[in-house]
């Protein structure tokens, strides 16, 4: 932690973050990691992302979580392997107001990660509105990748994200519950903005897949990449550096729920033991209360997610996760 930077929040309790883990749907192999940012109140425990964020904006704590957030997980971040990515979302707001990319160069500049390893989340709405062009431009030309967050849910057209050198595009775990029924319009919207977003030089990320079924629909689509519970469970700052910080990048089965599949190089065997331990264990921030299982994506600087949900993942809210 950068102890000589801790924030003074309106809210009481503290932030911690967890990671979702990234995957390629054509290998397996773990490609990033989004920051979800948890907040713990001493009286009321875990407080949901879509309560966190609103009161956030309107306390005054938006600012210092989202640089918080980006410091602590661009620190945390250093000890993962290079070809990892590290997703961390914003709030539209922030950008209209010019923060991201402010907040985004200080943790830069402070850790000495590398802009091209750091992805920043924004919402489709973000990428049309007017205000917001000039911190997305900013953060494009310092080299930090830009992604759209649950793409599918309000678009009509690619285009501003075509001006906004985005280079990924999430589609809305909303659309990826009913791909296994007769739910024909799920299937429509999924594919067509696969397809779309490669017919622009995209990649395509689809969020909230929990079963072999949904990953081998995304995979017959041509997705580039998913993350949901099939593969795992957000994990502690500790664990994701477990995993993304060995000399043999994990790779995950596409047909197995949550394990590993073997690298065949006897080094990595321990390594591999352990990281499909804490898969198998859920091992979840300990001591720090338990968030509901939900809790995939969402927040503030890395979307705040949703803290009180049933064992039935995703729930997002807009901002900092």
């Amino acid at each position: 932690m950068l102890t000589d930077t801790e924030p003074t929040f309106a809210l009481a309790g503290e932030p911690y973050l967890e990671y979702l883990p990234v995957i390629d749907l054509s290998t397996g192999r773990l490609l990033g990691m989004e920051a979800l940012v948890r907040w713990l109140h001493p009286t009321q425990g875990l407080i949901a992302p879509s309560q966190l964020i609103p009161h956030a904006e309107i306390n005054g704590d938006i600012g210092p979580l989202t640089r918080w957030i980006l410091l602590e997980s661009c620190e945390q971040a250093r000890g993962w392997s290079p070809s990892i990515q590290l997703g961390v979302n914003c709030t539209v707001h922030q950008l209209c107001r010019g923060e991201v990319s402010k907040a985004v160069s200080d943790a830069l500049d402070r850790t000495n990660f590398p802009s091209g390893q750091l992805t920043i989340e924004v919402t489709e709405g973000a990428i049309v509105e007017p205000d917001a062009a000039s911190d997305l431009r900013a953060l494009s030309e310092m080299g930090v990748q830009l992604s759209v967050d649950d793409a599918g849910t309000n678009w009509s057209s690619f285009e501003p994200f075509r001006r906004n050198a985005i280079s990924t595009v999430k589609i809305d775990g909303s659309f990826v519950s009913g791909l296994e029924s007769n739910q024909g319009i799920n299937r429509l919207v999924v594919e067509t903005v696969i397809h779309m977003a490669h017919s622009l030089g995209m990649s395509a990320i689809v969020e909230s897949v929990e079963t072999a079924g949904q990953v081998a629909i995304v995979r017959s689509f041509n997705a580039d990449a998913a993350q949901g519970f099939f593969f795992a469970r957000p994990l502690s700052s500790e664990d994701a550096t477990l995993m993304a910080g060995c000399e043999h990048v994990p790779h995950f089965s596409r047909t197995r729920s949550r394990t590993l599949e073997p690298s065949g190089k006897g080094a990595g065997t321990e390594h591999e033991d352990a990281v499909q331990a804490l898969i198998e264990a859920n091992i979840r921030s300990a001591g720090r209360g338990s968030a509901a299982a939900g809790d995939e994506t969402d927040g503030l600087p890395g979307d705040l997610v949703a803290a009180n949900r049933s064992d039935h993942p995703e729930g997002a809210a807009e901002g900092p996760q």
